[in-house]
């Protein structure tokens, strides 16, 4: 299977094209300074992902985005707790 071929291209393709919207989004939703840090690590994900087609890339993606940006803010307040 090539790249052009493999089920994560058209995933790939999307998130190139949309990457300043998931940026948008994530600084809307609060992520601030870490909005580039959060849509790197979606391309991390998408592109070590081994999935198949996705019906929506673009919902996908903003998902994969909110879910990552939820993680991190939930870690950040469970380490603040701890060192408290």
């Amino acid at each position: 299977m090539t790249a052009e071929t493999s089920p994560t291209a058209g995933l790939e393709a999307a998130f190139l094209e949309h990457r300043e919207k998931l940026l948008r989004f994530l600084r809307a939703r609060g992520a601030g300074d870490a909005a580039e840090d959060l849509v790197q690590e979606v391309w991390l994900k998408i592109s070590d992902s081994r999935l198949g087609p996705v019906a929506s890339p673009l919902s996908y993606l903003f998902r994969t985005a909110d879910l990552l940006m939820i993680d991190r803010f939930r870690s950040t307040r469970q380490a603040d707790v701890r060192d408290r």
